[in-house]
């Protein structure tokens, strides 16, 4: 059996697009697609699949996405560079670009359409799952959430965070995304009491977590990565940053000096530096201490940046 294509770029009226739209937009998706305007249709499609809900990111022009009614889960549906209009039953959508909604699948003829050219992105919710953590749930549909909202904007966050590296993750690795994903969106929707508290346990910190590591990696270069700044930026204490780190098995300290020397290693194997000087590679890893940086670098890895740097050249 032939895999239905998950992308489409071309004309709409010819039957190139209906196979397509039949194939995968119906049969697959269960979501009817329908361009909006004239002209040439593009439209990229990157599905990820987790053990509690279903993510699905796509790029292109216009489109309205119009529901068979064959689907009983919830999406929570966002677009960071374009406004979302549409109707849910007799609800009218209105969403600005960057802000989030709920939609119901369930209600046939239910449409969002995307209406200019950029992201779409939806997750799908076990519906009972989701209205036992949040029984206002579906009070939400069609309503927009703010996406700078601290919640959303950490769940827009830890969600591109999940799509990309879903297809890397071991099954429980893969479990505990999914979950942590859950949790940030029964938060952002409006989970209350226990519910709530175990999800910010959870879900919250572990996107926390992973936004303040990325905005570590952002910052390797400077010499001065302060981890009171850092916890500025994320408006928490700085022990609080430490435990965070220490409930992962490592400390702050240790995990900035580790990706330090991860960055040194892969600029030393880079042939495009190999005119740079050690001490500009250092520099360029945050190390402005180059005694310490060979010390690190041989405790780390055994041999000296000079040693890695010839064995790569070696190599090539």
């Amino acid at each position: 059996m032939t895999q239905p294509q998950l992308s489409f770029d071309g004309d709409p009226n010819g039957p190139a697009y209906e196979r397509w739209r039949e194939q995968f937009c119906r049969q697959v998706a269960n979501v009817d697609f329908v361009p909006v305007g004239e002209g040439r249709v593009h439209r990229t499609i990157a599905p990820a699949i987790l053990p509690r809900l279903r993510l699905s990111a796509s790029f292109g022009t216009p489109m309205s996405f119009v529901s068979l009614g064959t689907n009983d889960e919830l999406v929570i549906t966002m677009s960071p560079n374009s406004a979302l209009s549409g109707t849910m039953g007799k609800r009218p959508l209105e969403i600005a670009a960057g802000d989030v909604t709920i939609g119901d699948p369930s209600i046939k003829g239910a449409h969002i359409t995307q209406t200019g050219y950029g992201n779409f992105q939806t997750a799908l919710l076990p519906r009972k799952a989701l209205l036992r953590a949040c029984p206002n749930a579906e009070d939400l549909i069609a309503r927009s959430i703010s996406g700078a909202n601290p919640i959303t904007s950490m769940f827009l966050r830890y969600y591109d965070l999940a799509h990309a590296h879903a297809d890397k993750l071991a099954p429980a690795e893969l479990d505990a995304v999914s979950q942590h994903l859950f949790d940030l969106s029964v938060l952002m929707i409006g989970a209350r009491g226990d519910v709530a508290e175990e999800a910010r346990l959870r879900g919250l910190a572990a996107a926390r977590f992973e936004a303040i590591k990325a905005d570590i990696l952002a910052q390797l270069d400077k010499a001065a990565l302060s981890l009171s700044d850092l916890a500025a930026t994320h408006r928490i204490s700085p022990r609080t940053i430490q435990l965070l780190f220490e409930k992962a098995g490592i400390t702050y300290s240790g995990f900035v000096l580790e990706q330090r020397l991860l960055r040194a290693e892969r600029l030393l194997r880079n042939p495009g530096l190999r005119s740079r000087k050690i001490i500009e590679i250092a520099h360029l890893a945050g190390f402005h201490d180059v005694s310490y940086f060979h010390r690190a670098f041989r405790r780390r890895f055994g041999a000296t940046p000079d040693d890695v740097r010839k064995l790569a050249g070696e190599a090539e």
